[in-house]
């Protein structure tokens, strides 16, 4: 066989599998397929042909042997990197090994984007040489979901596309589903995921704060406030406003179905009468309300609360385990690792979570016809103590022994509605103060955008990147030097002269 007959028919089987290696890796079957397909068939076909044609003419079995095997390799070799092409193309595989996996997305980016039915397009004005980091980001979101695009501009390069966005900054995001927009000035995860929720949802959800009783201030900045918690409402895109009750009963009204969840935040007075039959009328209309109380709150709201099959305790509960010097408290700071799995709110969360000066929440025997979960519950090394303030001491048979439960999930679905009540024996765990430590904010958006029958938005939230720097001190470089510069290729040179040496002998 010829040698030019050979080398047509390696081209012909390199170019019959390219065009599915390029089909694989682009999904598009397009003019420039077809092409290389027939030439490939063309060009396998004409071998066959001489192939058998000089077989027949009796050519020697050795080069035939020879010219066959050799274009079996080639073809063998070409085939296994088509599939590595495909496999890699379209079966990604990725691991990431850092400590708090800092280079994963987050819970609740990964169940936003696989939810993601609308398409989302996301124009990043960079300049050219800047692109790299935001490439990176863009590209872990394009790989979660389909519906995700995006383009880098260039401002000096195209400045009529940056004027028809009205970009006056370097480094802006826009980002755009349908006729919604949204603007990032700085590129993060929490600020992406955040912008794609806005521009690809439908209706904005109503949180409404109750007033009048002594609540915590959700505008108030201090330690004691709810300013930060309510700023992390906004940016799950939920609409937030106060409620005074009492006015709208002044009005002849109750509180209105537009509101999705009603927060009563630590109420210190009574409540005017007819004020928490007005709440129970919304909840048998099927609302959905977020009770937080502390140890020191009026006994109308525990009788409240015993009506949908849910004891509050006279007590506060104590964890003797010493959490609590740790975030410069005593034992009335009960550390949280128990939850419950099968409650949304909860499911698959492995953070612990504080809750300072917390009362016991359980469910009484006679559950009223109500479905409850006990979704947080303290240590073993934690109680009850009835006796507060006063000294601290477990006393069997008059205390509550641990763990104990201090947030309770109920529930009722009648025909086509549902009641949902989320109770907390404790509201400083999402004050200014502890909103930030450890899971406290995550178990109160988490409950927030339960109630308000947003599931894909529970999750753990976007985490913030430690400094994790590795100090090398002058020997530690010397070190380095000598053995990836001198010593390695050293070792290499002198294994190759010495393999010379024997193959000479």
């Amino acid at each position: 066989m010829k040698t030019n007959d050979k080398i047509i028919g390696i081209v012909g089987a390199v170019l019959l599998l390219f065009s599915f290696v390029l089909y694989s890796i682009e999904n598009i079957w397009g003019v420039f397929n077809w092409i290389t397909l027939l030439l490939g068939v063309a060009g396998s076909t004409y071998f066959i042909f001489i192939y058998y044609k000089n077989r027949e003419k009796g050519i020697s079995k050795r080069s035939l042997q020879y010219g066959s095997n050799v274009l079996v390799q080639v073809v063998i070799v070409i085939g296994i990197m088509g599939f590595l092409a495909f496999i890699t193309t379209r079966q990604n595989f990725r691991s990431d090994w850092t400590v708090n996996k800092l280079y994963s997305m987050s819970d609740q980016t990964n169940k936003i984007m696989d939810g993601l039915d609308k398409e989302v397009r996301v124009t990043a004005f960079y300049k050219s040489g800047e692109q790299r980091g935001a490439k990176d980001l863009l590209d872990e979101y394009a790989y979660l979901s389909g519906n995700f695009n995006y383009e880098f501009v260039d401002p000096d390069e195209k400045p009529q596309i940056t004027r028809q966005y009205q970009v006056t900054k370097y480094n802006t995001v826009i980002v755009e589903s349908g006729l919604k927009r949204e603007t990032i000035e700085t590129l993060s995860e929490a600020n992406l995921t955040n912008a794609i929720m806005k521009v690809t949802r439908e209706q904005d959800k109503l949180i409404c704060f109750l007033t009048g009783h002594g609540e915590r201030s959700i505008t108030d900045e201090s330690k004691d406030g709810y300013s930060l918690a309510v700023a992390a409402i906004k940016k799950e895109n939920h609409l937030v406003k106060e409620m005074n009750l009492v006015e709208k009963m002044g009005a002849n009204e109750g509180i209105p179905d537009s509101c999705t969840v009603l927060v009563v935040l630590s109420p210190k007075a009574r409540f005017f009468p007819g004020e928490l039959d007005s709440i129970g009328a919304y909840l048998d209309r099927g609302g959905k309300v977020l009770l937080m109380l502390d140890p020191e709150r009026g006994e109308d709201i525990v009788d409240f609360a015993a009506q949908y099959g849910v004891k509050v305790g006279n007590d506060m509960v104590v964890d003797a385990s010493g959490v609590g010097q740790l975030f410069g408290a005593g034992p009335g700071m009960p550390l949280v690792t128990s939850y419950d799995q099968s409650v949304p709110i909860t499911k698959d969360f492995n953070i612990m979570s504080i809750y300072p000066l917390t009362s016991s929440v359980t469910p009484m025997e006679d559950k009223k016809g109500f479905d409850i979960k006990e979704i947080l519950k303290t240590s073993k090394n934690s109680w009850g103590e009835v006796d507060f303030p006063g000294e601290v001491s477990f006393n069997e048979g008059k205390d509550l022994p641990g763990p104990v439960s201090i947030a309770v999930l109920v529930e009722k679905k009648t025909g086509d509605k549902k009641t949902s009540v989320a109770i907390f024996g404790d509201s400083d765990f999402a004050s200014n103060g502890y909103f930030q430590n450890e899971g406290n904010a995550n178990i109160f958006l988490n409950t927030i955008n339960y109630l308000a029958e947003e599931e894909d938005l529970i999750s753990i939230r976007p985490k913030d990147f430690d400094d994790r720097r590795v100090t090398l001190t002058q020997a530690d470089v010397s070190t380095l030097f000598y053995l990836v510069v001198i010593a390695v290729p050293l070792l290499v040179v002198i294994a190759g002269v010495v393999f010379y040496i024997k193959r000479g002998k």
